[in-house]
């Protein structure tokens, strides 16, 4: 039985250089499709969490405005009884969707109040300008 093993064997030395490049080949096509697609998905995810925060704090400004008659001045001060754990409503961190833009990176660390005192802005966008484009005409006119 052993020497049967060690006919078999024998023979055997390994991958040849024409299966490991057939590999190769394989995983980089592959890797060609997957990292655009999860790149996409992560830039996607990080989107729908920016809508929904500023949409959690449009909520919270409207609240404030009806309570106060007026604007609130910040975020942190003014709107913290009007959302629960406020301390914590962070945005993320690498890329987002914009309509306009398309994929951009995340550079600001905070959500900010507009200049009016209106809205809540990230990356000086509000929450309408986040999400896919619109993919009809470049007109603007929705079909």
């Amino acid at each position: 039985m052993i020497q049967l093993l060690r006919k078999v064997w024998k023979n055997e030395h390994g991958f040849s250089m024409l299966e490991l490049l057939v590999y190769i080949g394989i995983v980089g096509v592959i890797a060609a499709f997957a990292v655009p697609r999860y790149t996409n998905t992560m830039a996607m995810a990080n989107t729908a969490k920016i809508q929904s925060d500023l949409q959690t704090l449009d909520a919270a400004i409207t609240m404030y405005q009806l309570q106060n008659g007026t604007n609130p001045s910040d975020i942190s001060s003014d709107l913290g009884e009007y959302v629960a754990h406020l301390d914590k409503l962070s945005p993320p961190t690498g890329k987002c969707l914009l309509k306009e833009d398309g994929i951009v990176d995340i550079t600001a660390t905070e959500y900010v109040l507009a200049e009016n005192g209106e809205e809540a802005r990230f990356q000086g966008h509000t929450v309408d300008e986040f999400g896919k484009g619109n993919d009809s005409s470049s007109s603007g006119v929705n079909g």
